[in-house]
């Protein structure tokens, strides 16, 4: 496999070598100054002039100013977004001042589509674009809450308020049950995490929606792209410093109603009345606060820009000793030499980030907002000698306050991104772009549980330690030639590349028990007496993997009126089998701008109409490396030898030479439009998405084969949906303005298959099973139907024994509850589904004199949420608090649960899960500053995040993160609650 992957690589990098080397073209050039100003006089800051058909160009400083080299003959293209672009010849001119009329939309606004830009006019893919001037402010974490709601069909969720939890992204439903469903991330050009690059260094992010655009990413695209463009220097331009800084208190924005110390003294519960009155909950938490801090120094000279930007953040969590510290630092510099045929830029992020070894995230019994929850609120926190007063009589039942306090540790990790740019431009119009990078991360958790954690006391040890240490790099070669031209009416941009990336990952892990005391806690691991007596753990691990592409791509206009893309992508990985290791990805997309043909002239009122199509191929690569080959490990299988027992080993997966992609293809019309002097505007776009070859693992027998079970490419699941988003300008005066956006989308799954003539298996599989005492399958994934079934059973009642009424599916008559029913399909039936069906964002922006207010509401409908709080907390036969709930009649019956009815899953805990938020509040005041040199603009601000949410959902928040599609609409019962936040900013520009 190396091999064949070697010698293409050689033949296509060595082709692409020869374009560094063309024939150097000289021309007269002159150097051409001016203004550019709005039709009120005022000057435009960042306005971009362009040569047309090069990419020499430059923007105007903070005083509209500009200065351009360029030759006689040329066409200076003067844009700047919500003007009309204007186009001029150059002739002996020296002094050029422009004035720019505010209207049309504009079609030479430049948009990221991977690997290069394109004009707005010309795209043909389903592509969004959102500008840093309308991201949401306030208390933001990650990249992906600056356009929640804001583009069509990206669905951005955060369902729970760990500051460590980045959120969770979806694009066009679900396309995968084992590989990704995660869009990717490229930040500059390189893969990465959203948390890796500070929100106040966004410039803009474009979204590759349909695999159109999308599929010259090969096997990562079938998802989406998300293109994030951090901010650089200008040239020409003055030094410019912007400070940006908030504060924040958090809160959580719910919680449930348990029993207090009354109704235990009423003996409502099993719990024995301790005489304390003890409110658990607050004992674990607090008012959390956060502060972030931003600078950003930007400029550049005739010949270089240079952009620095450093980042704080310090967010407390609401559960005491849970926090996110973070700083990042990222420089970026350009330099143009050889009379701006040569362009070298360099780019370097540097991030840290601590939390602590308290993970209130932790599932299971180790969870503390769940000891928190169920805890006796008559017992006290402390015995009277100090220590932590423990019931362990009660399984499964901790001090949560001990729990915090007596972790010690904290998690640290740490990331480096470097990239070097080469790009060279012998004719204008032809660059070649040599991309070298490299981004390395590091992580390391140490932690220690002190002789008096709950854990150490049951079992009798005297203390905990550990160290875990995670390193990954990944490597990147990209070699790029484009070539664009413009003449008469054509337009054509050509694209030729090969990407290389190389991916190693390495870690290693050490604990031992049973220190002589808590002195030292992590920092000797060494002295703990488990590690003579043998007991002490030790393991570590690598792997890796390559992806190889080979791309190119073509983009034709004419007219302004008729464009077309054609795109392929040549990839191969080491994770697929020997007989799939590369595979094609090609689309094409046509658009017919409308409104640019003679018989639209007299529609005046229409300013931009657009239809659109689009055919495309992507894939989803494996997880994992080497999951195609024949795996051993150390297991349970032992043999005998010189008087000691030993692990055996055993093969951990049979090999699969056929493994490969799962290949997704996608087709998108689309419609675009514009009307009354861009009054009203938006896009509607239809899709269907079907994903073939998806991957599952199959059991197998045994023999022939050496594992039990075979990952293969068998699955079938298709998407499809429908896609707006309208933008308007309701008012549009001089000091008012009220500027709004609605974005909508529908998508319908359905998993067509999941067997063929070599792996077969049965067309229904039970998922997403709850844990112990409950510990049974809540949804059911069967060919046909979309995944996310709830699949259980249908309480209608509660009978005079305190016990369900379920329904029998084929009667309808109603039963008493019993076990014989759990696992039986003869009583177990559809429920509902726990995938929203319609996803809503509105925003608003209302703009007087220096003022501003801004507003974002989302919406999901059309689905449940299983409430396991209540499943497990809403029942008399347990031994912890209860939900006050406990004392109502179900469905408004006459009787109530009996203690003889144990937790279980009926229809009764799942809920409507429809709801309304008011995502974002933000009141902001622009001081006027007119006349100062030295502080050119102060913006203050005050923001609410998670204000409110219409909802019938009786648990703590309907919008859920739903990272695991096969349990997605579960509101698992020890989640992270999510918060309120109150936020006030100010922001500096020197």
């Amino acid at each position: 496999m190396k091999s064949i992957l070697a010698r293409k690589n050689k033949v296509f990098f060595s082709v692409l070598l020869l374009a560094f080397f063309p024939v150097f073209v000289f021309a007269q050039t002159m150097t051409v100054t001016g203004t550019v100003k709005d039709t009120e006089g005022n000057t435009i800051p960042g306005a971009t002039i362009l040569v047309v058909g090069t990419t020499n160009g430059t923007a105007t400083d903070l005083d509209g100013k500009y200065s351009l080299e360029v030759e006689k003959g040329d066409i200076l293209r003067f844009s700047y977004i919500g003007y009309k672009t204007q186009e001029i010849r150059i002739s002996d001119q020296k002094v050029l001042n422009v004035t720019l009329e505010s209207g049309s939309i504009d079609i030479d606004e430049v948009v990221a589509i991977g690997y290069g830009t394109q004009r707005k006019g010309d795209i043909t893919s389903a592509v969004a674009s959102v500008k840093s001037e309308d991201f949401i402010q306030g208390k933001v974490q990650d990249a992906a809450e600056l356009i929640k709601g804001k583009v069509a069909g990206l669905t951005i969720t955060k369902g729970n308020g760990d500051p460590n939890a980045e959120s969770t992204i979806r694009l066009r439903g679900v396309l995968s049950l084992e590989g990704s469903n995660s869009p990717l991330v490229l930040i500059d050009g390189i893969e990465g995490n959203l948390g890796t690059v500070a929100p106040e260094n966004i410039a803009s992010i474009d979204v590759l929606k349909d695999a159109s655009a999308a599929a010259i990413y090969g096997t990562r695209g079938a998802n989406g792209v998300i293109l994030i463009t951090t901010k650089s220097g200008k040239r020409d331009t003055k030094t410019r410093a912007i400070y940006s800084g908030y504060t924040s208190v958090s809160s959580f924005g719910k919680t449930l109603d348990f029993m207090g110390p009354n109704e235990i003294r009423q003996q409502l519960t099993s719990f024995k009345d301790k005489g304390y009155d003890t409110d658990w909950l607050e004992a674990v938490t607090r008012n959390a606060f956060t502060h972030n801090h931003n600078l950003n120094i930007s400029g550049g000279t005739g010949k270089t820009t240079y952009s620095g930007d450093f980042n704080y953040r310090n967010e407390e969590g609401v559960i005491i000793d849970t926090y996110n510290k973070e700083m990042r630092i990222s420089f970026d510099l350009s330099h143009w030499m050889l009379n701006d045929m040569l362009k070298i830029n360099l780019n370097m992020v540097k991030g840290l980030h601590e939390n602590s070894a308290t993970n209130a995230s932790n599932g299971g019994a180790s969870n503390i907002y769940r000891q928190a929850i169920i805890h006796n609120p008559t017992e006290p926190i402390w015995n009277e000698d100090g220590s932590y007063f423990e019931n362990f009589q009660v399984n499964y039942y901790y001090n949560p306050v001990g729990m915090v306090k007596e972790r010690k540790g904290n998690y640290d990790s740490e990331w480096t991104r470097i990239t070097g740019n080469i790009t060279f431009e012998p004719v204008k119009g032809w660059q070649t772009n040599l991309m070298l990078a490299t981004r390395r991360s590091k992580g390391h958790d140490k932690g220690y549980y002190t002789s008096e954690y709950y854990s150490q006391k049951m079992e009798n040890h005297t203390g905990y330690a550990y160290h875990s240490l995670a390193d990954s790099r990944t490597d990147y070669l990209d070699l790029t030639s484009k070539y664009n031209a413009h003449f008469n009416e054509h337009r054509l941009d050509a694209l030729i590349g090969y990407s290389y990336q190389y991916n190693v990952n390495e870690g290693f892990n050490a604990n031992n028990f049973d220190f002589q005391n808590d002195f030292f806690e992590y920092n000797n691991i060494g002295v703990g007496s488990a590690l003579k007596k043998g007991d002490a753990g030790m393991g570590s691990y690598k792997n890796d993997n390559t992806l190889i592409g080979f791309f190119g791509r073509v983009s034709y206009g004419y007219a302004n009126k008729y464009n077309a893309l054609i795109s392929i992508r040549h990839e191969g990985s080491s994770k697929f089998g020997e007989n799939n290791k590369w595979g094609n990805f090609p689309s094409a997309s046509l658009g017919w701008t409308i409104s640019n043909e003679e018989f639209m002239r007299s529609l005046n009122w229409i300013d931009n109409l657009k239809l659109r199509a689009g055919f495309g191929v992507t894939g989803v690569i494996p997880q994992s490396s080497y999951l195609s080959l024949t795996r051993y490990s150390l297991g349970s299988q032992y043999y005998y030898e010189n008087g000691q027992w030993n692990p055996g080993l055993i093969i951990a997966s049979n090999p699969n030479p056929d493994l490969k992609w799962e290949k997704s293809t996608e087709y998108n019309v689309g419609l675009e439009f514009s009307f009354l002097n861009d009054r009203i505007g938006g896009s509607v776009d239809v899709y269907t998405k079907k994903t073939s070859d998806m991957l599952w693992w199959f059991d197998v027998p045994t023999p022939p084969n050496l594992y039990n079970q075979t990952l293969a490419n068998v699955g079938e699941m298709r998407n499809r949906g429908v896609e707006i988003a309208i933008n308007g300008s309701p008012v549009k005066g001089m000091e008012f303005k009220w500027e709004s956006t609605v974005t909508a989308s529908f998508n319908d799954n359905k998993l067509l298959s999941l067997s063929n003539d070599l792996y077969e298996t049965a067309n229904q599989h039970d998922e997403a099973w709850l844990g112990e005492p409950i510990t049974i399958p809540t949804q059911r994934l069967e060919v046909g139907k979309s995944i996310g079934n709830f699949f259980g059973l249908k309480s209608v009642g509660v009978s005079e024994n305190g016990l369900w009424l379920i329904e029998n599916p084929e009667t309808g008559e109603a039963e008493e509850f019993n076990d014989n029913m759990l696992n039986n399909d003869k009583y177990r039936q559809y429920l509902g589904n726990a995938i929203p069906k319609v996803y809503l964002g509105w925003s608003n922006t209302f703009r007087y004199k220096n003022f501003d207010l801004s507003f974002l509401l989302t919406s999901q409908l059309g689905f449940q949420i299983l409430n396991e709080p209540r499943a497990f907390y809403e029942n008399n036969s347990i031994a912890y608090n209860r939900l006050e709930s406990v004392l109502d009649a179900p469905y408004g019956g006459e009787y109530t649960l009996s203690s003889s009815q144990k937790q279980t899953i009926v229809s009764y805990y799942l809920e409507n899960g429809d709801f309304v938020k008011m995502t974002n509040l933000t009141f902001g005041y622009d001081v006027p500053l007119k006349g100062n040199k030295y502080v050119r603009k102060i913006r203050a601000y005050v923001s609410g995040d998670n204000l409110f949410c219409i909802t019938n959902y009786s648990g703590l928040d309907p919008e859920l993160s739903n990272n695991d599609v096969l349990s997605s609409g579960i509101d698992w019962r020890d989640k992270y609650p999510s918060i309120r936040s109150f936020t006030f900013g100010l922001n500096i520009t020197f």
